[in-house]
């Protein structure tokens, strides 16, 4: 019989579900074989790991990092560890934010731990628990080191003095980074928090230890009679969810899902209303999971989530695309000349320069596609990166305004580009250079700031036209299964429309798949390079190419700071990268456009 050990990442999967943890320890295949290191990337984590170990270090140069705990089947591995004779200190590293150091903040009004922060906070009390039996003659001070998003720093280069170094070793799947400058003027203007968390640990001791139990009593197979609990919400995203798994975890906990009609957990938004999950349970209970067979009136749940859940189910019944009329009328209703944009930018909590806050946002590149007028023939492409060591906002508002100009409807794919504009803005006017032209540009783009709390109409003054919205409320395809992204959609859009492949606006991005069938454009982004990122960040999803936004953020960073910036030719290979990822986004938007325009007949 397998001897099975909890750690803490064991606990906080088990924490989510039982079953999960089973099939983690039974070696079932995963989706989330490249995740946690995108995540690892995309908030920053290294980073933060790097300059809390040089500010520990500077006030304890005796401080330990990510030592082993173990006592009998219980291990954890703890991010700082800092032992004196009568105690202990243990610190979580989180790439998370807050705006103070006050512990009161973790919980509610009525005490409660908060539960955006009660999986940190579990995960630290199952290190104390650890600890405390790993050293029972020890008092463990645990805190929770984060990121003060409200406190700027006046250092240069600290992003810039940060390495990344490829010494993964058994117990650690992830890179490890560490801070090369100067750490007494770290310690003396950085940017963390070092929050005391006894009190709250405390308060869940009990619950922590009575589940730990629980989870190797599971492991164990004691719990010879436990059900899978099956929920909307966690099984829809489940990591063990895949056609092509196999042994396959969600089918050992659902049985076999229907052939016959998409799965009744894909609908979109879920089920959020009394009513609506009454329905799932009933259904559930039935053992019917088919999406087709979903009531109108739970499909029909109002407001924004209507038009598209009742155009998935509709596309599912009759097993063809949908188009309503109205979406050719909203498209008509644009001014010339039309922008198609789309914009990449970074949110890391270490700042690039000096004067910036954790977290604060850069701009660092547009693509945009116009179109002159409704029978232009011309798709003038244009594009900005920023390639210098510099805060780049400025410049971005002046190219993307010299691109976009006064007039014209700017067409977007979700909210993001106009939430982007919105901190620019605000991030030009606190630093002074935001007169009164650029304000007015700004106003008539994206609407009016209120003033002292005056409510302007979110769609006033706005030139932004949003095709996610439009694709949500007039358009659905079988193969979207709910999803209104832009790659799913285009996926869709581009293997039906041929007429698309052979448009001189879209052919270069036609190439036929080892099946036969025209590859989806994004995938073609790989083959059309032959730059690699750094060595110490394989293993996420594009290693060999810009595919996604998080490559295209690590492009960024290892382009204007990384240890290669100064071979030009690599930094070349990684601009010529990134251009072709950001200006497929836009030619994606064009070819939906056009897809959407042409008059099609349908099946």
């Amino acid at each position: 019989m397998t001897t099975h050990h909890l750690t803490k990442s064991n606990f906080k999967l088990g924490v989510e579900c039982k079953q999960k943890l089973a099939y983690y320890k039974a070696k079932y295949p995963s989706t989330l074989t490249d995740n946690d290191m995108l995540e690892f990337f995309a908030e920053g984590g290294f980073m933060v790991e790097a300059i809390a170990h040089a500010v520990m270090l500077h006030a304890n140069p005796s401080a330990e990092f990510e030592i082993t705990l173990q006592h009998d089947r219980f291990q954890a591995r703890v991010d700082g560890w800092e032992q004196f004779p009568t105690h202990a200190v243990l610190t979580e590293i989180k790439a998370t934010s807050v705006e103070s150091a006050d512990p009161s903040q973790f919980l509610t009004k009525a005490g409660e731990v908060n539960g955006g922060w009660r999986p940190y906070l579990l995960d630290v009390t199952f290190q104390v628990m650890v600890a405390r039996l790993a050293h029972p003659q020890l008092e463990i001070r645990p805190r929770l080191c984060v990121v003060n998003k409200t406190k700027p720093t006046n250092l240069e280069g600290i992003y810039a003095n940060i390495d990344v170094l490829d010494d993964k070793d058994a117990d650690r799947d992830k890179p490890r980074a560490v801070f090369t400058g100067d750490r007494a003027s770290l310690a003396a203007d950085h940017f963390l928090e070092f929050i005391d968390v006894s009190d709250i640990v405390e308060q869940l001791m009990d619950e922590v230890v009575e589940a730990s139990t629980d989870l190797l009593d599971h492991l164990d197979g004691k719990h010879t009679g436990y059900v899978p609990e099956r929920t909307a919400s966690l099984c829809r995203s489940c990591e063990f969810r895949g056609d092509a798994l196999s042994p396959n975890g969600f089918a050992a906990c659902w049985g076999p899902s229907p052939t016959d009609s998409p799965h009744f957990l894909d609908i979109h938004q879920g089920y959020r209303s009394k009513e609506q999950k009454s329905v799932f349970q009933q259904m559930l209970m039935n053992g019917n999971y088919r999406l087709v067979d979903l009531p109108d009136h739970v499909v029909d749940a109002g407001g924004s989530w209507g038009p598209p859940r009742r155009n998935q189910v509709r596309v599912a019944r009759e097993g063809r695309e949908f188009q309503d009329p109205q979406l050719v009328v909203e498209l008509a209703n644009v001014t010339y000349p039309i922008h198609f944009i789309d914009f990449e930018a970074s949110r890391i909590p270490v700042p690039y320069l000096a004067g910036m806050k954790p977290y604060e946002q850069v701009a660092f590149q547009f693509s945009c596609h116009t179109l002159q007028s409704a029978d232009s023939t011309e798709l003038r492409h244009s594009q900005w990166l920023n390639l210098h060591d510099v805060y780049p906002n400025d410049e971005f508002v002046r190219e993307l305004r010299n691109v976009v100009g006064e007039t014209g409807t700017v067409l977007v794919w979700s909210h993001y580009e106009k939430s982007t504009l919105k901190g620019v803005r605000r991030q030009l006017r606190e630093r002074g250079v935001l007169d009164a032209s650029l304000s007015r540009w700004f106003d008539g783009l994206v609407g009016r700031e209120s003033v002292d709390g005056e409510e302007v109409p979110p769609s006033e003054g706005s030139r932004l036209l949003d095709m996610l919205q439009l694709s949500k409320r007039y358009y659905c395809h079988p193969g979207m299964n709910g999803s209104h992204s832009i790659k799913r959609v285009l996926d869709c859009v581009w293997a039906s429309g041929n007429f698309l492949w052979s448009d001189p606006w879209f052919a270069e991005y036609y190439r036929v798949g080892d099946d036969g069938r025209p590859m989806d454009p994004y995938k073609t982004l790989a083959a059309s390079t032959d730059v690699r990122l750094d060595d110490t960040f394989e293993g996420d999803n594009g290693a060999d190419a810009v595919t996604d936004g998080v490559g295209a953020m690590r492009a960024y960073q290892e382009l204007i700071y990384g240890r290669r910036r100064g071979d030009e030719l690599y930094r070349r290979r990684l601009a010529e990268s990134l251009y072709r990822y950001c200006g497929l986004d836009t030619a994606a938007m064009v070819m939906i456009w056009r897809y959407w325009l042409t008059e099609r007949v349908t099946p």
